[in-house]
């Protein structure tokens, strides 16, 4: 057994449902990485977490341009074909809530779910969101087609937002040099930013990290 076995499955999972317009060769690369990290018993948590954040850099654009273009279009498709899955029973248990305004996403993530259908209605719906999943995966993939004029656009706009989020973490690990009682501290902030592109992360934000910078800029003023 690898000793980070469980890391390198959530790295294969990530690469395994990365979005459909993912070049293949950035799908590539990140399946060698993990493959070749998983061979290697002496790989180092360190080198898992540097390539997972490889592949989350180079998936974060097309990623972000893929849900831009097809967003709106995929939840309205998704209801649908749950709609048509479920029996006439349950059709109107959801529809009750969906005609009141309340999302699909906001009734089974909620106590609704449970305490107003039973386990075989849920299972109704739940199955019925697998399959959905499923089908929509390629039907979106033809939508946000590389090639596609809004899906380029909204892929140069993602590609300059990440590279502008780059930017100010670099902006901010500069202030960590200015004193080292803050080195540690500011490196921290740096490195939990830089993480955020981890394939497995949650986004980094730009406004989170200018903010950042903000709150460093008059510490470090404040000392000096």
């Amino acid at each position: 057994m690898h000793p980070h076995e469980n890391l390198l499955k959530e790295y294969q999972f990530a690469i395994d449902h990365l979005v459909p317009t993912v070049p293949a060769e950035v799908k590539a690369e990140g399946q060698g990485l993990h493959d070749a990290l998983l061979a290697n018993e002496n790989a180092m948590e360190e080198e898992i977490l540097a390539a997972l954040e490889k592949t989350g850099r180079a998936e974060y654009p097309h990623r972000k341009a893929f849900h831009d273009v097809v967003g709106k279009l995929e939840e309205t498709r998704k209801l649908e074909m749950v709609l048509e899955h479920v029996d006439e029973k349950v059709l109107a248990k959801l529809k009750k809530h969906l005609d009141a305004g309340v999302p699909l996403e906001a009734i089974t993530n909620s106590s609704i779910f449970e305490e107003e259908f039973t386990a075989e209605e849920r299972y109704q719906v739940e199955d019925a969101l697998f399959d959905a999943a499923d089908h929509l995966k390629e039907e979106m993939g033809k939508a946000a087609h590389p090639e596609n004029e809004a899906y380029k656009k909204a892929l140069a706009k993602w590609e300059a937002h990440a590279a502008a989020i780059e930017a100010k973490i670099d902006e901010l690990e500069k202030l960590a040099l200015k004193d080292p009682k803050w080195n540690q501290e500011i490196m921290g902030r740096v490195e939990r930013f830089r993480e955020g592109f981890l394939v497995t992360e949650r986004d980094p934000e730009l406004e989170e990290v200018t903010k950042e910078i903000e709150y460093w800029k008059g510490v470090l003023g404040e000392e000096l």
